[in-house]
This record gives structure tokens, sequence and C-alpha cells, in this order.
């Protein structure tokens, strides 16, 4: 399926950071491509949006407000759905927070016709917040320039750097409304966990490329980097979160064929330095098919650590929190949606 110049979809999920929003829809105002669409899926403040869209005067906008309250992860999930809103064979998602170059559109289309490939995955600097909703310092670091070589990879060997870290970016990707590959991922109500398994769901060949497109501004919980907060209700939703990820990574590395683990973990195509591929594999413990590069110490520290996660039981977590927490007068967040979706993702890859 190849189109010389197709009409791109473009999904912007958005909650209550209008200077953020109006950031990310100018840099869409300015792409070299103009045949585009973009849907504003608005989960916030209807009237400041609006305000935004009214301002910017572009009939190519359209706001479509959420009728209730979605929270992050549906709202995104949303935006990564397989149907089209206005008749297009091509789809992109810009978050709020982040913007595009303006040649996103049309290097991603360019590639795609010359390439015959459904899904497009390229790189980002990283924009250091100073602010909650202003623009911030961009650095020099980017998103994914230590994951993948430049060029088309298997949905197997794409997936390969999950054992070490996360492989895409969501406002980075670009695919086909011929694409086999599950990205909505709607199933999992946790906006961090939901990126991983987004990538894990991948079945189609992905065109990587390594030059910057864009610009991705991290939150306070992101995708690429989390940590534990103070409250035990986050603690929990960390467990259950690295858990997800470690099964994801069990189940890629299963994926690898017998006897090739040594060639495909320490395959020149992925820039990432072998220590830290080798951290990420004995993180879920399993075994690494090369002489070590990493400290004594460190092994029995990651071995003592992923021990501890892989053994955790769940059940204990969830009477603390759903059984324990009335008695004791604590709220652990119960009036959340149920865990389910943790569930499902856990039991599908033990």
């Amino acid at each position: 399926m190849k189109l010389s110049a197709p009409l791109v979809e473009v999904r912007v999920p958005t909650f209550n950071r209008s200077g953020l929003l109006r950031r990310a829809l100018e840099s869409l105002l300015a792409q070299t491509w103009s045949d585009w669409r973009a849907i504003v899926l608005d989960d916030g403040n209807g009237e400041r949006t609006r305000d935004v869209l009214d301002d910017l005067r572009d009939r190519r906008l359209v706001h479509r407000p959420n009728a209730a309250r979605l929270g992050a992860a549906r709202n995104i999930g949303q935006a990564f759905s397989t149907g089209s809103h206005v008749g297009s064979t091509h789809f992109a998602v810009l978050e709020d927070d982040n913007f595009w170059h303006r040649e996103f559109l049309a290097r991603n289309v360019g590639i795609m016709n010359v390439h015959d490939v459904r899904i497009i995955q390229s790189n980002q600097w990283i924009e250091e917040p100073e602010a909650r909703d202003t623009p911030g310092k961009i650095s020099s670091s980017t998103t994914l320039g230590d994951c993948h070589a430049e060029g088309r990879w298997r949905a197997e060997q794409f997936k390969v750097p999950l054992l070490w870290r996360l492989a895409i970016s969501n406002s980075a990707l670009f695919w086909r409304i011929d694409s086999r590959s599950d990205l909505r991922a709607d199933d999992v109500s946790d906006a961090v966990l939901q990126e991983w398994v987004r990538a894990f769901r991948i079945r189609d060949d992905v065109y990587f490329l390594s030059e910057p497109l864009g610009v991705w501004r991290p939150g306070a919980m992101d995708s690429h980097s989390s940590a534990v907060g103070p409250h035990w209700r986050r603690f929990n939703g960390f467990l259950r979160r690295e858990k997800a990820i470690q099964a994801m990574r069990r189940a890629v590395y299963r994926s690898i064929d017998r006897g090739s683990e040594g060639p495909e973990l320490l395959s020149g195509r992925f820039p990432t330095p072998i220590e830290t591929r080798e951290e990420g594999v004995r993180r879920t413990l399993l075994g690494w098919p090369a002489q070590s590069r990493l400290a004594w110490r460190r092994r029995v520290e990651l071995f003592a650590k992923s021990s501890t996660l892989r053994l955790s039981p769940l059940a204990l977590f969830d009477a603390l929190e759903h059984e324990l927490a009335p008695l004791m007068g604590v709220d652990f967040g119960q009036a959340r949606r149920p865990h389910r979706p943790w569930r499902a993702v856990l039991a599908a890859q033990e």
C-alpha cells in the first residue's frame, strides 16, 4: 500500500496545558506537509482549549472534548485508535507538551513511501522543563539515540531493546491504517506502563529514523524514567508496573531463537552500551550470554532486587489496599478503577 500524498490525521491529547498546547499546535501549523487534519482530544478545561483553537484560526484543527474525564492513559489510548475521524490512512500523535520540527510529517510520509513500512519511529530532542506550562531548555540529549541503528527492523528485533529500556516514544510514532499492531493498548490504565505495552504489542516491521524530528518533554511520571513516590499507593503502582515490565522482558527474551541470544543481545545494530544491556537482562533474572562486564557486587545487587520484585506477592498488596485500608482509616485510592488491566498484562506474559 503506497500513497504518494496521503491525508495525515494527527491526534492531540491534551489536559489543561494551554500554553504548551499552543506551542504544539503552532508546530503543526508550521509543517511543510500541509495535507493534515488534527483532532484535539480534550480531557480538561474545554474553554481554555477552545480559546487556543479560536486564536489559531485554522479549520484543520478540530476540537473534540471528552464527554467525561478519561484520565491520561485512556485519553492517550484513544489517540492511537485504529479508525479515522476524517477518512485518513496515515496517523500520528502529538501530545500537548511535545512539539515537532517543521519537516516531521513530510519526512515520515517520504520514508513510508520509499520503504513501504507500516510504522515509523523517529528520534526526539529532550526538553528540560523549568515551569509547568512554559517552554524549557532544549538539551543535546535525545530520547532514542542509543536504542536502534537507523533502518528497517523486524518486529521481534525492534523489541529486543525492551530488555534494557523503552523502545518507543508516543509523539514520534507514525503509522498507517493497515498496521497490524495494537498501538491503542487501552486495556492498560497506567500511562507509564501503557507505552511499554504499546511497544511490546508491535507486530509490523518498523523503520527507525535516528534524526530527531521533534522535542519530547518529560513529565512528573513519564515512561522513560520514573521514581517511587513517598506514598504507599504510588509504591503499589510502581510495584505492579515493574512486575509487568519484567514479565514483558522475559517474553521478549523467550522470543529470541535458542542459541542466538549472544549474537542478538550483543548486536552492533544497538547503540546501547554493553554494560547497560547486561544490567537490563540481569534485572529480569535472565542469563547473560557473554562474559560479564559488571562488578560482582553489582551482579549480586541486581539479582537481589530482581528476585524481590519477582517474588513480591501482589495479593498481599491488594489486601492492604482494599481490605486493611478502611480499618486503618487510610485512603489508598480505592475509588479508582480496579486493577484488572494490570493482572491481564501480567497473566498474559507469565
